[in-house]
Order: C-alpha cells, then sequence, then structure tokens
C-alpha cells in the first residue's frame, strides 16, 4: 500500500492542547457559576435589611409628625435606632445594625427629612 506524504493526522501534542483549552474553560464557567451563586446571596440578604428598614421607617412616619421622636427597636431581627433633630423639617437618622457575608459588624446609615403636613 502507498500512502501520500502530504496527508496528516491529528497529533498527540494538538490533543493535549485542545483538551487543555477545554478543561480551562469549563473551569472559568464554574468559577462564574460561583460568584453569580455569591452575588445572589448577597443580593437576597442586602434586600432583606433594606425591607426591615422600610418597615421601620413606614412605622415610624404613620405615628404623625409630633410623635416623631429618639428611639430604637428591633425589626426582623435587626437592631435599629434613630436620632431625630431639627423642626421643620425634622431630620431622622436611622442606623441599623448587621453582620456581612464575612462575619463583621456593620452599620447602614439613612437619613430622612419628615416635614411637617400642616404649618
Amino acid at each position: 500500500m502507498s500512502r501520500r506524504l502530504d496527508q496528516r493526522g491529528v497529533s498527540l501534542v494538538e490533543v493535549l492542547v485542545a483538551v487543555i483549552v477545554f478543561a480551562l474553560v469549563l473551569l472559568s464557567l464554574a468559577a462564574t457559576g460561583g460568584v453569580a451563586a455569591r452575588q445572589v446571596y448577597k443580593s437576597r440578604s442586602d434586600m432583606h435589611v433594606w425591607v426591615a428598614l422600610q418597615e421601620q421607617v413606614e412605622i415610624l412616619a404613620n405615628t404623625g409628625y409630633d410623635a416623631l421622636a429618639t428611639d430604637s427597636a428591633v425589626t426582623q431581627g435587626y437592631p435599629t435606632h434613630w436620632t431625630v433633630s431639627g423642626t421643620n423639617p425634622k431630620k431622622v437618622v436611622f442606623v441599623l445594625e448587621r453582620t456581612n457575608l464575612s462575619g463583621q459588624a456593620v452599620e447602614d446609615t439613612v437619613i430622612l427629612y419628615f416635614a411637617n403636613p400642616t404649618p
């Protein structure tokens, strides 16, 4: 049998390079999935914090302008305290305490202004 000299197959080196490139692509995709899962968890955690703070703001707003006073509460498991200053508008500084994903204690601060509806 005669063989043509210009015919070429795939060498072992080419196969190994292709397998390595394919493995790197798969590892990159797996790492991206892990990052995405962490971000979804962090977003869900942050959402719970802001829902708790919004709940406390609504409770305070429903007490009425004249009843706004410095106080504290625990809302949905998050310790929250606020200070009220000023006359019209009243400045309310909310501070919500929580732990971040690393387990460190952090405080989120939100400043709101409440105006007297009947001056």
